[in-house]
């Protein structure tokens, strides 16, 4: 296995941070508004102590009693100065950080959009969750706090060591020499810093993934009484994320004495020098008070130079993270037909698919044909690679070129956007926005929707009692995915949502496993009455509610094993027949 050198890890870093600071091309103007007053506040800041040797040498040796008086007004004017550009170098920074995130976190949100299924087949939701929300914001602290300090801290050494070279060269030249070995420790300190910060950002992942599934399966967690062992795994994940966080605060705790043990070394080095006879007759006592003072002041914006260099490794890091989902590639669309029509049939001819990883196919030589107009069903027992189909025909997963066809034309070479069009889906998990019931049904209605419409899908997805009976009608909020509602509500809604969509093709997978027969019967005999030439693929086990179908194929372990209408299939010993004959026994033990 081949580790990546340091070389390799820094230029990794110096790539990253190019690649953010190209996010502060829009914002040029305030960022040179920021770099101006930064400039203006450190010289400012700093420059206050090149008036000590006139304010001593002349204001009190010679007992100058006008040069104290305009010190003293002086010293009012400079603090008004500084308090100004200080907000203003603030304010600059932070609009331009707040845009700068907003940027990096829609970016990073739209593209998710786009990303094909595989991507989030191998990604946690809670891992995604938190680089939206942890990543960016410590990419936010790297483009606020930690830029402006880098910059304010960094100009303040500056006009110090000139304030200390303009006052004496002799005493300032040992800063020169022990300069590189404070440099040489932050850089230490830095790659340190970006180690713990990569491993901070897998734990914080992994409080994310671990609070969202205990808080998703509280049910579950409650009928099992399995809050212990959440607590328990919650626990263990939350030690590790703290021991990452005692890793960085050892290694910020560290640097801050060792930095400024080895800026007393160089006061203890002008002291030492200054004992010297040929350097101690060219200093007055305002040239060395002003050496000594703006070498002990250097040790401030030292100290802070290396504590806010753990929080723009942070950043940088965090950005790295977050380059890396807009990396990916998005759903592969090649597609040269923009107006995609179904008008025949959908032919699909030797179809096989494996997901990543997988030992075996999840589907084997599919052939079988969709007529446009009929209702079909796929059928089979869990594992049969039915769902695997059907996403196959959505291209949620890529399949082989020309294995898939509508109207004779290969689906991959459509408009991807186009293509999907053509398909309402309604699966056994639906998705249900925080949103009212009404919101819920128009979700993905890219049309003007009327109330003679919205009434008819409600009658049709047998949701009109529901409505009924609920305290605000379609207005009632349906609470996170639908708490508030039972499974049953929330299939029907998403059935209403898909016939809403009014597509030439409507699947139902598994979309009434919530159902009662009644119930379930009702809302396919009102499809069928509304369907008006629409093609309708249901995907299920229950065989009972395809019996009115107009083909039927049987799916087992990937492989289409038998076609036909529900009477033929039943007088054909095979699986098709096993399987209504098993489920007729359990309904009759019931």
């Amino acid at each position: 296995m081949d580790f990546p050198t340091e070389q390799g890890v820094n230029a990794k870093s110096l790539q990253v941070a190019k690649r953010l600071f190209g996010y502060f091309k829009p914002h040029k103007p305030m960022v040179f508004v920021a770099i101006c007053a930064l400039c203006v506040f450190s010289v400012v800041d700093a420059g206050m102590i090149y008036f000590i040797q006139p304010l001593i040498d002349d204001g009190l040796a010679k007992a100058d009693a006008g040069l104290l008086k305009l010190a003293a007004l002086a010293v009012v004017a400079i603090f008004l100065i500084r308090g100004l550009f200080s907000f203003i170098a603030n304010y600059a920074m932070a609009y331009t950080s707040t845009h700068i995130v907003f940027a990096v976190r829609q970016q990073v949100f739209s593209h998710m959009q786009h990303l094909p299924m595989a991507f989030f087949d191998r990604t946690s939701s809670g891992e995604l969750i938190s680089k939206l929300i942890y990543d960016a914001e410590q990419v936010a602290g790297a483009t606020s706090e930690a830029l402006m300090v880098c910059l304010r801290e960094s100009l303040i050494v500056l006009v110090l060591l000139a304030i200390m070279f303009n006052a004496s060269w002799q005493l300032s030249i040992v800063f020169l020499l022990l300069g590189p070995i404070i440099g040489w420790l932050i850089a230490c300190v830095s790659k340190r810093f970006r180690c713990v910060s990569r491993s901070m950002q897998t734990s914080m992942g992994d409080i994310t993934v671990q609070a969202e599934e205990s808080l998703r399966a509280h049910k579950d967690v409650l009928a099992f009484s399995a809050q212990t062992v959440q607590q328990e795994k919650f626990r263990l994940i939350n030690r590790a994320n703290r021991q990452q966080a005692m890793k960085l605060a050892v290694v910020s705790a560290i640097s801050n004495p060792v930095i400024q043990f080895i800026a007393s070394l160089a006061i203890a080095g002008i002291l030492f020098l200054a004992s010297v006879e040929g350097v101690l007759s060219t200093l007055s006592v305002g040239a060395f008070t002003t050496v000594l003072v703006a070498m002990g002041s250097l040790l401030r914006p030292l100290k802070q130079l290396s504590k806010i260099n753990q929080q723009l490794q942070k950043g940088l890091t965090a950005a790295q993270s977050l380059f890396a989902v807009l990396d990916e590639n998005v759903e592969p669309d090649p597609g040269k037909h923009q107006k995609v029509g179904f008008n025949r049939e959908i032919r699909i001819s030797e179809l096989s698919f494996s997901y990543p990883d997988a030992i075996n196919p999840a589907v084997r030589n599919i052939d079988l044909t969709i007529q446009k107009g009929l209702t079909l069903a796929i059928v089979g027992e869990s594992g049969s690679g039915k769902s695997t189909l059907t996403d196959l025909l959505l291209r949620f997963y890529t399949a082989a070129d020309e294995s898939i066809l509508i109207d004779n034309k290969s689906i991959q070479h459509c408009d991807l956007q186009d293509y999907r069009a053509l398909f309402s889906v309604v699966s056994q998990h639906a998705y249900l926005s925080d949103d009212t019931l009404l919101a819920n049904i128009i979700y993905g209605s890219n049309r003007r929707i009327t109330s003679e419409e919205i009434n008819r899908v409600v009658r049709a997805a047998q949701l009109d009692e529901v409505v009924a009976n609920l305290p605000d009608g379609l207005s009632t909020k349906v609470g996170e995915n639908g708490a508030r509602l039972s499974g049953g509500q929330r299939q029907r809604i998403a059935i209403a949502r898909a016939l809403l969509r009014q597509s030439p093709i409507l699947i139902l997978d598994e979309a009434t496993s919530a159902l009662d027969g009644i119930t379930e019967k009702r809302i396919y005999q009102n499809i069928a009455k509304i369907k008006k030439g629409q093609t309708t693929i249901i995907v299920t086990h229950r065989l009972r509610s395809i019996e009115n179908a107009n083909h039927i194929f049987v799916m087992h372990q990937g492989k289409l094993m038998a076609q036909g209408r529900h009477k033929e299939l039943l007088n054909q010993p095979g699986i098709y027949a096993q399987l209504y004959s098993t489920q007729m026994d359990v309904e009759a033990c019931a």
